[in-house]
């Protein structure tokens, strides 16, 4: 058989086995058509019995049928002698959706009768784009207007194509023949015997409105079949054959009684335990218990350098091949990994790129990611199938969950709604978990997961040590943070390793100025930097204070990012108030590994200035955590944490916060409700952005560079010289004129940046609550 494409005269395609797409090396429709149909196969035979669970017997082996047969037949359509041209002509354009000639060749019968089929063409017709696409649906012959010429246009159109699958109907009768999954349905006699799909669309479309999803069975049958088949597609169109389903048994260090207990759970799950308990290793037992064959595990975190951490934690148990990190900033972090090895942006580029986008597959089993990015496929943004098809029986470890506000919480609830009725089981962990937490998530689940709390559940003798081991001693200041300074530098000269903590970028600031005028050492490390001089920083911070001899590192003076990132050590640490399990988490990182023979003082300045930092936090709770409070002297070990936490959120949220709590979970509900497979939401998904508090800026300052780099198309290093600022500045800024949109939609803003300081504005306060 002649495998090597040509034109002929006139640009005849002469090979006689068309191509799947252009490109070096070549890549040919049947090899691809093959590829997709045995990934899709590995998916069926991993997926099958949790379809039947879902869908009941008779919809799951249709859903099954229907995918392996969508995936070797979803390309038939380019066998076209125009769309072979157009791979092997780049000025050529076709204009014609191939996916439509490809549905065509499975309905030689009116609109099909048998469901199984039914679904295999809805999959392949939207296999590229959605239903309501106007081109789509012109080729198919359903034009905007009924018009008696308009439709004639589009249906001679629609035959013209059809003509052009003479030159492979050769090609196209052999490969038809050779595969059982086509060999059930007749060969049309010849492309004139095609006939537009528009009535299968017309009804499609009808039926769709009253097919609400998940808890529409036929609505998610529908949804598995063209979710699985883009995720095929895609994964052979990468280069990537095999359907990864197992996970290695790794090898976890010596098990605590609590992590035995939840390794054997089957089902929901609570977990309470303190920061270094091993509460990853329990949540990877409980995985490995739960998990069937093909399931994937998500294991998500609240903050972006958290997953970074969890991510080569995961891979050291199940191989990075295994594990994928899914986050906004996921190839910002792959480049600069790759970027710190080789210096070269080309290979850094290449490497990072291919990277990120295999994790966006489905292939891999395991991800770690923040909640947004399993809300952004229930906001239905485009392509959302392939996303919801793989939650489908999933397990997902909520690690931190105390972390998230009331709004996000709302989010996740309903989100945990729709994970029950696929099917999904919940594993949900904290050091510090309140109660009416506990009970908002019980309602969700409609079950009674268990609970596991260090302490509680598995007691023994390492158990009693560790929680009553106390880490830390309280002590509260009667004073500023401001003015506790001179008891900084004294600490600091008796060559112990300081954290400040301040709860406003201005002000470490300024307690960064005054400290580096009375000495050397000092620090500043915040969210109004650069990427490039974050990234950096911290860098910079964990090789120093990994090596104990070092003088370069005395006081580091921090906000809230010390509380998210960093896994170092202190001697001695000087707050302001706060939450308390902000608190905790910043004590955390003092005596972290217990260095300390005894119990190291923890300072806390109870005097703010509430005018300021009413922008931060609500003031309400830094009222509760000091009502709540033990006294002063108090050794802090987790059990006396815990009951402090407890006490704090004894009522639950504020006022205020059980508003918008309300209000997001009801404005959540109807986003929900209006999702339907085969279509994505476009103002749901401006909904779901706008979430993001915060937008990037690029300081006047790097201008130059920032063009440089672009002209370079050195695009990556290009974005790290962006800034974070929140929204409300960024509306500020652009009413004070001092905000810029370039070309390429970068903010420009005239804002002072120095480069120990980061960005300066007297004009406008950039403290709030912002990591």
């Amino acid at each position: 058989m002649n495998r090597s494409p040509g034109f002929g005269r006139g640009h005849g395609v002469t090979t006689d086995v068309p191509l799947a797409k252009s490109g070096q090396p070549l890549s040919y429709l049947d090899a691809h058509l093959e590829q997709v149909a045995a990934y899709a196969q590995a998916v069926v035979h991993a997926y099958r019995r949790l379809w039947v669970r879902l869908l009941g017997a008779p919809l799951a082996k249709a859903v099954s049928k229907a995918l392996v047969l969508a995936a070797v037949s979803h390309d038939l359509g380019k066998a076209t002698k125009g769309f072979q041209r157009s791979l092997l002509d780049s000025k050529y354009r076709w204009e014609f959706r191939h996916e439509v000639l490809s549905a065509a060749l499975l309905l030689v019968a009116p609109p099909p009768q048998d469901l199984w089929l039914t679904l295999a063409v809805a999959a392949v017709l939207t296999h590229h784009r959605e239903l309501d696409d106007p081109e789509l649906r012109t080729n198919s012959g359903w034009t905007p207007l009924p018009d008696p010429d308009i439709v004639a246009e589009a249906i001679g159109k629609f035959r013209a194509k059809a003509l052009e699958l003479e030159p492979y109907w050769d090609w196209l009768r052999r490969f038809w023949q050779a595969h059982p999954n086509l060999r059930e349905l007749p060969l049309p006699r010849g492309p004139r015997s095609l006939q537009p799909p528009s009535a299968f669309l017309k009804e499609l479309q009808s039926r769709l409105n009253a097919l609400e999803l998940p808890g529409n069975p036929l609505a998610l049958a529908i949804l598995l079949t063209r979710g699985w088949l883009m995720a095929s597609d895609h994964a052979a169109s990468a280069g990537v054959l095999e359907f990864k389903a197992a996970l290695p048994r790794p090898i976890f260090p010596a098990s605590r009684r609590f992590q035995e207990l939840l390794g054997q759970h089957k089902g929901d799950a609570f977990l309470e335990a303190p920061t270094g308990s091993g509460k990853t290793v329990a949540a990877l037992r409980w995985v490995l218990s739960n998990r069937g064959v093909g399931e994937r595990v998500f294991y998500l975190l609240p903050y972006q350098a958290s997953i970074e951490a969890m991510a080569d934690t995961l891979e050291r148990y199940f191989g990075r091949e295994n594990v994928g990190v899914l986050h906004a900033r996921a190839l910002d972090y792959l480049f600069r990994e790759y970027f710190e090895e080789s210096k070269e942006y080309e290979a850094a580029y290449t490497a990072a790129k291919a990277e990120a986008e295999l994790n966006q597959l489905v292939h891999k089993p395991v991800k770690v990611a923040t909640p947004f990015q399993l809300l952004k496929w229930l906001f239905g943004i485009p392509r959302f199938e392939v996303g919801v098809s793989e939650m489908v029986g999933g397990l997902f470890v909520f690690d931190e969950i105390h972390a998230y506000d009331a709004h996000v919480v709302a989010l996740i609830l309903e989100m945990v709604r729709v994970i029950k009725a696929l099917g999904g089981r919940c594993l949900f962990m904290s050091a510090t978990f309140p109660e009416f937490l506990k009970d908002l998530l019980k309602e969700t689940l409609a079950g009674e997961p268990a609970d596991f709390i260090l302490g509680k559940s598995g007691i023994d003798e390492w158990a009693h040590d560790f929680l009553m081991t106390a880490r830390h001693r309280l002590r509260w200041r009667d004073a500023t943070l401001e003015q506790l300074c001179p008891e900084i530098i004294r600490a600091a000269g008796d060559r112990r390793r300081v954290l400040v903590v301040a709860n406003r970028v201005a002000q470490a600031q300024e307690l960064f100025r005054f400290l580096s005028r009375k000495m050397g050492g000092v620090h500043l490390l915040h969210s109004r930097l650069t990427r490039r001089d974050r990234v950096t920083r911290e860098q910079q911070l964990i090789g120093e204070l990994r090596r104990r001899s070092s003088e370069n590192i005395r006081v580091l003076v921090a906000t809230q990012v010390i509380e998210v990132s960093l896994d170092i050590s202190f001697d001695l640490i000087f707050t302001e108030v706060a939450p308390v399990d902000d608190l905790i988490q910043r004590f955390g990182r003092v005596n972290r590994y217990g260095e300390h023979a005894g119990a190291v003082d923890v300072h806390v300045a109870r005097l703010y200035d509430a005018d300021r930092l009413k922008w931060v936090y609500q003031l309400e709770w830094l009222r509760r955590t000091l009502e709540a409070a033990p006294n002063d002297g108090t050794l802090l070990s987790a059990v006396v944490g815990r009951r402090w936490v407890q006490d704090v959120y004894l009522n639950g949220w504020t006022e205020q916060e059980w508003s918008r709590f309300k209000s997001a979970r009801a404005a959540f509900k109807e986003v929900l409700s209006a999702l339907r497979p085969l279509r994505h939401l476009p103002e749901a998904k401006e909904t779901f952005y706008g979430l993001f508090q915060s937008v990037e800026i690029l300081p006047r300052k790097f201008y130059h560079e920032f063009i440089q780099y672009q002209e370079q198309k050195h695009y990556l290093l290009a974005s790290e010289l962006f800034v974070p600022i929140p929204l409300g500045t960024f509306h500020m800024l652009k009413q004070q004129g001092r905000i810029q949109q370039l070309a390429d939609r970068t903010y420009l803003a005239d804002v002072v940046y120095d480069d120990e300081l980061g960005i300066l504005s007297k004009e406008v306060d950039l403290d709030v609550n912002i990591l």
